[in-house]
């Protein structure tokens, strides 16, 4: 039996490199093999086939932003996660009359009783539902595009460190009997590593700069003795430090040094916790 073939021979025609019995005249700009009208692709100069697509695609680097996250549309995910976990706490808390936020926010006394879990879930925790309405408002507004530039985990790890230093902070202040609800702190801790973002790249951060200095005045102004203020300032000490960890590592084993800081600074944290409890 014959291989296939072209069905007619005529001058500059030969076989398609992967359809032989289809005769074509064109060829690939890049390896000049022959290609028919279905393994074409359209290149910035003539046309290629589908193999040095292929190829051309696995050779380009991909695009990074500032904190070396890949550059992909659409995305938020974790930002929205985030959002219905501050809602569902809230729902709970609603339906529980309250038990869910006694359970889940920062108390320094029953943190240094053991209840360790406050350190991190009170990072969900806001309180009335126009603290809800504010915090869900600002990672909507803020988060989404943040998210962007880090990618979701680099995202969720900030968030979760901001909201550690606030109740950290808090914990080494603020008076054992004492209540905080966390969510602002790692919200405020996630516009800190934003600004220093901002910073490397030459950007003016003077307003960034003026709003979280307003925030925490207004949180000093409106509570100062409830201490909650002191875990806004713990937000923005640990999300400035995280952001200069993710902004200013080297690009080279970036990722690896970026994971390596982030956890060196929480642990810090829990040392310095433990650190308190052990005196």
């Amino acid at each position: 039996m014959s291989e296939p073939g072209p069905s007619f021979t005529a001058p500059n025609f030969t076989g398609c490199y992967r359809h032989p019995e289809r005769m074509t005249g064109i060829t690939c700009q890049r390896c000049r093999r022959p290609i028919c009208g279905e393994c074409m692709v359209e290149a910035s100069v003539g046309f290629q086939c589908p193999r040095c697509v292929g190829v051309g695609r696995t050779s380009v680097r991909q695009a990074r932003t500032r904190f070396g996250a890949a550059l992909r549309p659409g995305g938020g995910l974790a930002t929205k996660v985030v959002m219905g976990a501050m809602v569902l706490v809230w729902v709970l808390d609603l339906l529980t009359r309250g038990l869910a936020t006694t359970l889940l926010a920062m108390n320094s006394g029953y943190v240094e009783a053991g209840q360790f879990w406050r350190l991190v879930t009170t990072s969900f925790t806001s309180g009335q539902l126009l603290g809800v309405l504010m915090n869900l408002l600002v990672l909507w507004l803020v988060g989404r595009a943040l998210e962007s530039e880090l990618g979701s985990w680099r995202f969720v790890l900030l968030f979760l460190a901001s909201g550690l230093g606030g109740a950290t902070l808090f914990f080494l202040v603020a008076p054992l009997g004492a209540w905080s609800v966390g969510a602002a702190s790692a919200i405020i801790g996630l516009l800190a590593a934003n600004t220093i973002g901002k910073a490397k790249t030459g950007e003016d951060v003077r307003p960034d700069i003026g709003l979280l200095v307003l925030v925490v005045l207004y949180s000093v102004l409106v509570g100062f003795a409830n201490f909650g203020w002191v875990s806004m300032i713990g937000g923005i000490v640990v999300g400035g430090l995280s952001g200069a960890i993710l902004a200013y590592a080297p690009r080279q084993n970036r990722m690896t040094i970026q994971l390596v800081g982030m956890l060196a600074l929480v642990t810090l944290c829990l040392g310095l916790v433990v650190a308190k409890i052990a005196l």
